[in-house]
């Protein structure tokens, strides 16, 4: 079986092809927009999240990873809404079309594209979450989620107020997550309709967790992975109550002297359950510490991390983002990930070795390999 990366840049997409997992191929695609995300779908459609600051957020569909076309709708807040205020104060120091004058509830980027039970859903910011059951052609708001009592104190996080991980369950289409930085993790047990929060057990700041990340194997939902602002935790309870799992990872200090392990993203090989993170050197430098760029694994439900650095470069002072890895999930399983300098890494088993497979990209946002 071959494997498509559709890696995500701040000018484009590079579509990396392989039929080895070995040797590359690789062409650039969407030049000038900034992409951020994308999914495919049941039957075999991709769509990619693109957004520019003259434009707005569109998303854009491929049979074929060659031609591209634009759909005709996005998701897009009602005209009238109104913003967060600390969102819009965050968006309106660049916003030099003058789109927030008048403090409108606006999409300005697509974080994260997921699709499930015939469904594709968008998570959004300002944070919202939208969902189309018609291969994207309409999309709708999800009202119990949009509108929920009190989402106009949510805190943002650096970047602005966004909706950047969804998760569902395969057994159950009720049940939805979604991580929104810098507020918590989300759950809905009927359909969208309501939520609480799942914060229990994760070190918070005035009230609020920053969660970065969540993984887990949609077939075994209950058990899941969380990178936080805070630490590394997970939960058997489907997010009910979070444990701290750091053992051998490394941990430094925040810059308000919280010690704990520091990153963005995390990902799941489903077939052997096994979770992989890239450490960071704290909030303050979001670098890998001491300059050395390497990939953390547990095979043991977070029990234990082992680093993962055999092909990777010393001296890499970069960041990874935190939708800028994935797993292909062939057998043995493939990671790849991308870095803030335009890197791209990849790892055909499990991260026992690693080797660069694109390069000179703009800054890498968004990660996603494909079985071809």
């Amino acid at each position: 079986m071959g494997v498509a990366v559709i890696v995500g840049t701040k000018k484009g997409a590079a579509i990396l092809t392989s039929n080895t997992r070995e040797n590359w191929s690789a062409e650039f695609v969407l030049k000038g927009w900034n992409v951020t995300a994308s999914v495919r779908d049941e039957g075999g459609r991709y769509y990619t999240a693109i957004d520019n600051d003259v434009f707005g957020a569109a998303i854009m569909v491929s049979d074929d990873l060659k031609e591209w076309r634009q759909l005709e709708n996005a998701p897009r807040y009602q005209p009238g809404e109104k913003g967060n205020p600390e969102h819009i104060r965050i968006k309106a120091s660049s916003d030099f079309m003058g789109r927030y004058k008048d403090a409108p509830r606006l999409v300005d980027q697509i974080w994260t594209l997921h699709a499930a039970h015939g469904a594709i859903y968008a998570g959004v910011s300002e944070a919202g979450v939208f969902v189309s059951r018609d291969r994207g052609e309409t999309w709708a708001g999800i009202d119990g989620f949009n509108n929920r009592p009190g989402r106009e104190e949510w805190p943002p996080g650096f970047g602005g107020l966004c909706a950047h991980t969804l998760l569902t369950d395969a057994k159950n289409p009720d049940r939805i997550w979604v991580g929104v930085s810098s507020v918590g993790l989300f759950r809905s047990d009927d359909g969208g309709k309501s939520w609480a929060l799942k914060n229990d057990g994760v070190n918070q700041t005035i009230g609020s967790s920053c969660v970065h990340r969540v993984t887990h194997d949609p077939a075994n939902a209950d058990i899941m992975y969380r990178q936080d602002h805070r630490g590394m935790y997970m939960t058997k309870n489907g997010g009910d109550s979070w444990t701290v799992i750091e053992t051998g990872l490394p941990v430094g200090d925040l810059s308000d002297g919280h010690r704990c392990s520091f990153g963005f993203p995390i990902v799941m090989d489903k077939r052997t359950q096994s979770v992989f993170a890239v450490p960071l050197e704290g909030d303050n430098f979001r670098m890998p510490p001491n300059g050395k760029l390497a990939v953390y694994r547990t095979r043991d439900g977070g029990g234990r991390w082992e680093a993962l650095d055999k092909g990777l470069p010393d001296g890499a002072f970069v960041s990874v983002l935190r939708g800028a890895m994935s797993a292909d999930q062939l057998d043995p399983g493939g990671v790849y990930f991308g870095t803030s300098s335009g890197a791209v890494f990849a790892s055909p088993d499990l991260g026992g070795h690693w080797s660069e497979i694109a390069s000179g990209l703009p800054r890498i946002g968004s990660v996603e390999a494909y079985v071809t």
